[in-house]
């Protein structure tokens, strides 16, 4: 009986016994258990600066537009959101500068749409607009979030607030089409953005 059940023990897969050794696995990188070679996040800087140019462009084209003379303040933002642009471009740049440029070349992109419509209003087709109910929802939102920010210290951008809740009550008057109420609308909740990103 002895005989046998150490016959037994030799048949089992051991070092000892000289049959197939079990192997282990290894967690490496390589096989993408491991932190290794983990990429960094490429928002800031690729999709980040793709969505600021974006803005710049529109703003600047649709800029390009108006009569000569005009907009003064608004080409003064757009230079102000270029110059942003270019620091957050720049290899060491945090992030934020990427959000405050999205924002600011936003905010001018539909600031420079709103006042092409306002200088063609003699274009303008005699139609009723929608008022859409959402649009009420944004100026509400931005107007809460503008609550928040109020009275808290900021680096280049004190004036930008005063301008952003102005852009909020232009927005809410129903002196406009809903079209025009949207272009002000959403250049406050970029303006907002920006602030809020540390501007």
């Amino acid at each position: 009986m002895a005989k046998k059940i150490a016959g037994r023990k030799k048949k089992r897969g051991t070092k000892a016994s000289g049959g197939p050794a079990r192997k282990e696995t290894k967690k490496t990188p390589q096989n993408g258990t491991g932190n290794a070679g983990k990429e960094r996040p490429v928002y800031a800087a690729d999709y980040g600066l793709m969505t600021a140019f974006h803005h710049m462009q529109r703003a600047s084209v649709v800029m390009s537009l108006m009569e000569e003379g005009t907009g003064e303040d608004l080409r003064d933002l757009l230079k102000r959101g270029v110059k942003l642009y270019r620091k957050a471009a720049e290899d060491d740049a945090k992030n934020k500068f990427v959000l405050q440029a999205i924002g600011v070349l936003k905010a001018t992109e539909h600031l420079s749409m709103a006042g092409l419509y306002a200088a063609r209003m003699k274009f303008k087709q005699n139609a009723i607009s929608p008022t859409p109910e959402w649009l009420a929802k944004v100026v509400a939102e931005t107007d809460r979030r503008l609550e928040q920010l109020d009275g808290k210290e900021r680096g280049k951008g004190p004036h930008l607030f005063p301008v952003t809740m102005e852009l909020v009550r232009r927005a809410e008057g129903s002196d406009h089409d809903a079209h025009l109420a949207f272009e002000l609308a959403m250049a406050a909740d970029a303006l907002c953005f920006a602030l809020e990103s540390g501007l």
